[in-house]
């Protein structure tokens, strides 16, 4: 009877457990949707589109022949040198051309094709108005001092005008890490990056490592930058740093990977941007910057973005610089990091877009304060190599991409991962929409990405010292071996690591991260499953080690349900380490 009863009451508090898991779940849920995109207005006279030009992105395993074919058969024009490329676009993104008048029939026969896995039409990608260098001035030699922290400088002459650097802490985060190990592929309008035909290595740029360069424009592997933006950009992440020249980069020892999809002009096809974001995550990119922008999405250029974040690469986008709200494309993308614009003080820079999708803010730079407001590196501009203050949404995205590249050079390298170190670390500003989860914080990002792999590491060696102390009362002498406190072993390790495996197959961000840090299944199993007192005991401990793992996640704040919805996320986690503790305790007792 008292079994029976026991039982009883075990059961109706796993209907209160479930129920209370069920409710904790709703503002996860609720939290976690996404903002819808929609195009953004386009100012008078500004052309966008491409006319009679239509981007078909074609299906695996499409060879040069069938795409020869293909154009023959709804007689299209072909870009040979797009069709020749293959090395640098395996995915066959191919521009096709018709007469503008028969570009909307043919556009939606195309999409019917089976060889087609996306079509669009032509459209333009461009640096952000504000951010181009009607904008930019060349700076002279300042008097600008670094505050004396105690932490340690580099003896860069002009470092002491980068204001910017102090905003985002940089220098607490140097003493941990300089970004070693990691790739930042710039995709702009080329980096100035070595001496050729077409121009010089800007001059700060001696000690900076550069990997798999290549022109989408030209179609060739000098993507020399013919613009000025792109090694602007390039100098924030990794400009030579403590050299005795010019100005510092924040993850001066990471690498950049130049890729160029932009003309002289500042603006490309989409067709190349596709290419371009493609190569990077098929060439090793860890973090892509693209501080480039449209007002409008397209499924090519989702794709891309899809591909490389399914490749592990974070993408880190300018918002635009249209002083109202609206977050141009790729930024507005869900798997895309986008970034809004501060000025010296740390309010959002007059021209800066915002919006919901905005996910950190960084210095870009404010004109109006003064010429020392501007963010300051080294370029080569109208011919002239010298420091030039620019500012923009694409000067601050470059401060995430780099801070990206710490956070990946400390072991940390999923993209949801990044992002959410990147937002958890960020000091709280404002409004969502115009600070996204606040202003970047170089040496919070550091710290926590260190956090985040050493929460990992000490898991193993908690684990393997729980194995070790097992595995000694197994063999104890004077007694026969016993498996029962290796199964107990084995318990708590299933229970500790499942939240990693699920988050390694499913990806960091999943839904299916909810199981994951959820005691549902190894409770279920317990109390409706278990039959004898040694499965039970193994199921509790299963539980136990669940909500040991929740347990850490949360004083780290490691989590990947934790982010810009962790209000949200905490009443699932605690709720879940109460029921695995009431379970694990249960299960002990009814063995």
């Amino acid at each position: 009877m008292g079994a029976n009863r026991g039982s009883s009451v075990l059961r109706s508090a796993s209907v209160v457990a479930a129920v209370a898991l069920a409710l904790s779940a709703v503002p996860l849920l609720w939290g976690r949707s996404t903002p819808s995109l929609k195009p953004l207005p386009v100012a008078p006279g500004v052309a966008w589109d491409v006319p009679g030009e239509i981007v078909v992105d074609f299906r695996d395993g499409a060879s040069t022949d069938d795409v020869r074919s293909f154009a023959t058969k709804y007689a299209l024009g072909l870009d040979s040198g797009e069709l020749s490329d293959l090395s640098a676009n395996p995915a066959r993104i191919l521009t096709l051309t018709t007469a503008p008048a028969l570009a909307p029939a043919t556009l939606a026969r195309l999409r019917n094709d089976p060889m087609v896995e996306a079509a669009e039409p032509q459209h333009l990608f461009a640096i952000p108005e504000a951010a181009g260098l009607s904008e930019a001035w060349q700076a002279p030699p300042g008097s600008g001092e670094s505050k004396d922290s105690g932490d340690w400088k580099p003896n860069d002459p002009r470092y002491g005008e980068q204001w910017n650097f102090a905003r985002i802490n940089v220098e607490k985060a140097w003493p941990i890490t300089h970004g070693k190990g990691a790739v930042v592929a710039v995709i702009d309008t080329g980096v100035a990056f070595g001496d050729s035909a077409r121009g010089k290595r800007a001059r700060d740029f001696d000690r900076t490592g550069f990997v798999a360069p290549y022109d989408f424009v030209h179609r060739d592997k000098n993507p020399f930058d013919d613009n000025g933006h792109g090694t602007h950009v390039a100098g924030t992440i990794a400009e030579s740093t403590d050299n005795g020249e010019g100005v510092a980069g924040i993850a001066f020892d990471a690498k950049i990977m130049p890729i160029k999809v932009l003309s002289g002009s500042g603006s490309g096809r989409m067709s190349d941007v596709a290419a371009g974001i493609r190569y990077a995550a098929d060439h090793g990119a860890n973090v892509i910057n693209m501080s480039l922008g449209a007002p409008f999405p397209d499924s090519i250029t989702r794709n891309a973005v899809k591909y490389a974040r399914n490749k592990g690469v974070t993408i880190i986008c300018a918002a635009g610089n249209s002083g109202a709200e609206g977050v141009s494309y790729p930024a507005a993308y869900p798997e895309c990091v986008a970034v809004s614009a501060l000025g010296p003080t740390g309010e959002l820079a007059p021209y800066s877009s915002w919006g919901d999708q905005v996910a950190v803010s960084a210095p870009g730079g404010d004109k109006t304060k003064g010429d020392s407001a501007g963010i300051l590196q080294n370029t080569i501009y109208n011919g002239q190599d010298g420091y030039y203050a620019f500012q923009g949404t694409s000067m601050a995205t470059p401060h995430v991409a780099a801070v990206a590249a710490l956070i990946v050079s400390q072991g940390v390298k999923d993209p949801e991962e990044v992002r959410q170190v990147l937002e958890k670390s960020a000091q709280p500003r404002g409004p969502k929409a115009k600070y996204g989860a606040g202003e970047l914080n170089a040496a919070e990002a550091a710290k926590r990405a260190g956090g985040e792999s050493t929460g990992y590491y000490s898991r193993l060696w908690m684990v393997a010292a729980l194995w070790g102390f097992c595995l000694l009362l197994s063999r104890r002498p004077g007694r026969s071996r016993s498996f029962r406190p290796l199964a107990g072993a084995l318990a708590v390790t299933v229970g500790v690591f499942f939240p990693d495996v699920i988050a390694a197959f499913a990806g960091y961000e999943s839904s299916w991260n909810l199981l994951g840090h959820s005691v549902l299944v190894p409770a279920f199993l317990m109390i409706f499953e278990a039959e004898t007192p040694g499965e039970k005991s193994f199921f509790a401990l299963v539980t136990a080690g669940l909500a040991w793992h929740l347990l850490g996640d949360l004083w780290q704040g490691t989590a990947p349900l934790l982010g810009s919805v962790s209000w949200a996320a905490l009443p699932w986690l605690w709720t879940n380490v109460v029921v695995g503790i009431g379970t694990f305790v249960a299960g002990l007792r009814r063995a």
